[in-house]
């Protein structure tokens, strides 16, 4: 069974572009091996009228 962890972060500006950030906190790319330059899917659905954001990783880099 999947244990579900809540965390709240925030959307940043990505300088010089009109994309945003989300910032993975450090508990969870600490926990799950998050390096930079995995890649992920994004999918984004509506659930009871509240934006989904589903993210998977595809692509794991090697340290």
């Amino acid at each position: 069974m999947m244990v579900q962890k809540e965390f709240i972060v925030k959307s940043r500006l990505h300088h010089g572009s009109t994309t945003l950030d989300l910032t993975i906190p450090s508990d969870v790319v600490k926990s799950k091996g998050i390096n930079p330059g995995d890649v992920f899917r994004l999918v984004t659905k509506e659930e009871e009228g509240n934006l989904v954001l589903q993210y998977e990783r595809v692509y794991k880099t090697k340290v």
